[in-house]
């Protein structure tokens, strides 16, 4: 009974796992690597043109290296740039709007609850609210992008990962 469970899990797993395309951006000297995959979306810009271009990749040719977009098809050869939001920046947007919300509301709650006619809601509060909302709302507006340059530092690459059952395995 174990032997049969087991066949059919490594049966249902050698399907599953086939495996992929990959297009990877790759820093000299370094391990780690960026993957970007089948059905993502990349902005990327081509060399001795200045537009951006945005597209989802629908596959990956290795043998003609070609990105295979909906409409076109890109060269890995031509591209100069990727370009990727970052996302710290509209999550530091949220926690400095939130910050600032909360520091006025304690300090308003204060005013109105304690009784003390000496603590009221100060210029400084508002200061302090203000100063984290115009932070906050510049922040994204600066980090907006980061652009990956390919070149000297970086390069790109495209791999394939597919599983060719019968295939000889290298060493």
């Amino acid at each position: 009974m174990r032997t049969a469970i087991l066949l059919v899990l490594s049966s249902l797993l050698s399907f599953a796992s086939s495996a992929q395309k990959v297009l990877q951006i790759e820093r000299y000297g370094r391990v780690k690597t960026k993957k970007m995959y089948i059905g993502q979306e990349i902005t990327y810009q081509l060399k001795n043109d200045d537009g951006w271009y945005r597209g989802v990749i629908e596959d990956l040719d290795v043998e003609k290296n070609w990105i295979v977009m909906r409409d076109r098809y890109v060269p890995l050869d031509s591209i100069a740039a990727f370009r990727r939001p970052q996302n710290w920046s509209r999550a530091a947007r949220t926690s400095l709007y939130t910050f600032g919300a909360g520091w006025s509301a304690n300090a308003l709650v204060g005013t109105l609850t304690d009784g003390n006619p000496a603590t009221n809601y100060l210029w400084s509060d508002a200061v302090v609210t203000g100063t984290s909302w115009l932070t906050g709302w510049i922040l994204p507006k600066i980090f907006k992008n980061k652009i990956t340059k390919f070149g000297k530092k970086r390069r790109l690459r495209m791999l394939d990962l597919t599983f060719k059952q019968g295939a000889p395995i290298k060493a």
